[in-house]
Parts: structure tokens; sequence; C-alpha cells
């Protein structure tokens, strides 16, 4: 562009609440923009003096050196016509299918009683060596107990009275003392409270749950 081009420059800022527009030759706009101070790359400026408006350009970019996009663009041109579509009726997908199909187990609900019975053939765990552990045998129990409940069931958590029913005589805790300590292990970011129904459940933090 030359000094006597005639050119418009806009500037705007949403969260300064700025709007500025100047057109003139391009000597007089960069001369405004450097006495309001909004010089550098800032804005864009654009060639109206041929009666039609260019491309925007940035401040300081010859507009001979916009690349065209359909120039730059690797590979022939885009062919809709050769996208497969994909017509399926509303409500016909069938989930559980392609879930399985995936090999993604479905979610059922835990047996408590076959979670007893298993927990009283396998042997204890190894108490955590956390030293942040508020209870290092209770908590390796309770992992073993939310592990078994996430990955073999899907369920993301259990509630309260299953996990006294599960863990207090292993731990020798009663139903109060069983809500104190999920609720220091909820305080310590190792549990998520979930409430809602007749009572609290507690979800598991995926770290906790692999920590050792």
């Amino acid at each position: 562009m030359g000094h006597s081009d005639t050119v418009r420059f806009r500037y705007r800022s949403k969260a300064e609440d700025i709007d500025i527009v100047l057109e003139g030759t391009e000597q007089l706009v960069n001369s405004v923009r450097t006495a309001i101070g909004i010089s550098g790359a800032m804005g864009f400026v654009r060639q109206v003096s041929s009666g039609q408006e260019g491309n925007d350009v940035g401040i300081g970019t010859p507009t001979s050196q916009i690349p065209n996009p359909e120039e730059s663009l690797p590979g022939p041109p885009p062919d809709p016509s050769r996208i497969p579509s994909v017509v399926r009726t509303v409500g016909e997908l069938d989930l559980e299918e392609k879930i399985s199909g995936l090999g993604t187990s479905k979610q059922s609900d835990p047996d408590i009683a076959a979670l007893e019975e298993f927990l009283s053939e396998v042997e204890p765990p190894e108490p955590l060596s956390n030293v942040l552990s508020v209870d290092p045998m209770a908590e390796a129990w309770l992992q073993l107990i939310l592990t078994m409940v996430v990955r073999e069931h899907g369920h993301t958590s259990l509630s309260i009275s299953d996990i006294h029913r599960l863990l207090g005589e292993r731990v020798s805790k009663g139903e109060v003392e069983i809500k104190v300590f999920l609720d220091r292990l909820w305080k310590l970011g190792k549990l998520e409270r979930i409430h809602g129904g007749a009572e609290d459940h507690y979800s598991p933090n995926p770290s906790w749950l692999e920590s050792q």
C-alpha cells in the first residue's frame, strides 16, 4: 500500500469496551494511531481506495504476502459426495449392543453377600504405606472393596451401610466410626461424597484407588 492510498483501520476490545475506526491515507491513519497509542500489531487495516474493501490485513503485513487458502491447502479439493452418509432413525440405536460389541462390561448391581464371601476367602491386604493414611489397614480393605465394585460391576460408588457391612467387622469399627472414617477420607480428597436417595454414597478418587 502506498502512502496516498485510502485505508481503514479498525481496533476493537470487548474487554475494555473499545471500538475505534480510522479512515484516510495510510500516513494519516498511522499518525493518528501513533498519537493515541495504538501501534504495532494491534487492529486490522483494509485498503479501500479502489472502491472495494480488501481482505483484513494484520498491521505491517502486505496484501501480496497473504496466502490464498485454495493454493496453500495440500491434496485435492474436498469432495462432499465421497463422504459416506449414515442415516439412522431416532431411537433405533441399541446402546447395550454397541457397548457389548466394544467389549465393555455391562453395569450390574453388586451382590453384597457374594462380596462378603469373596472377602472372607482372600488374604488380608497389605496396609497402605502412605504416611497420610488415616487408618492404613482400613484404607487397604476399602480400596479392595471399591476396586471390586468399580471394575467388576461398573458402579462408581457404594452406600455407607454396604461399606459398613463389608468393612465394619474386619477393621473393628461400628457404623458411627465408619461414617467418621469415610468423612475423613472425603475431607482429604480420597473419596467423593454423593448425596441423594435414602443415604449417602462414597466414590473413590482414581488416584487414591491406585495408591499403595
